[in-house]
């Protein structure tokens, strides 16, 4: 009797365990960003040097990793060398489970100089919830 009971204990603490949401994906596990880059106007993919005056593309492939839907908001922001912010913008969507989308940003940088790009993986602009961790380019413009 004693060892059914420690086996349903024990059963039971899993299935617990399982469906708990607690023990679900964690807050930057629910999607994955990578194969950042910057593109120019036809999308093919750039260095990290361009022209001052030249428009790019800021873009990252995001996929949801969960078995729902995801509504997103894809930040990017901009910085010059001294730390202030040149650029920022977004777009907001959502992902079907599993489904990978690559949203894009424009930018022309206006003199020359180092940037970085920073992007961003929120849940929704309002609860500025992480999907992902950031990721940064290098920008060189000349």
């Amino acid at each position: 009797m004693i060892k059914q009971l420690l086996i349903f204990t024990a059963v039971t603490s899993m299935i617990l365990m399982v469906n708990n949401p607690a023990f679900g994906v964690s807050p930057l596990e629910r999607a994955v960003i990578n194969d950042e880059r910057l593109v120019n106007l036809s999308g093919s993919t750039l260095g990290e040097h361009i022209l001052v005056n030249q428009q790019v593309q800021i873009t990252a492939k995001i996929t949801n990793t969960q078995d729902d839907d995801q509504d997103f908001v894809y930040i990017v922001q901009i910085k010059d060398e001294n730390d202030v912010v040149v650029k920022l913008g977004w777009i907001s969507g959502s992902l079907t489970k599993y489904q990978s989308f690559s949203p894009s940003l424009s930018w022309t940088p206006n003199d020359s100089g180092v940037y970085f790009a920073e992007i961003f993986v929120w849940d929704t602009l309002l609860r500025q919830g992480a999907l992902t961790n950031t990721a940064t380019l290098e920008i060189i413009a000349s």
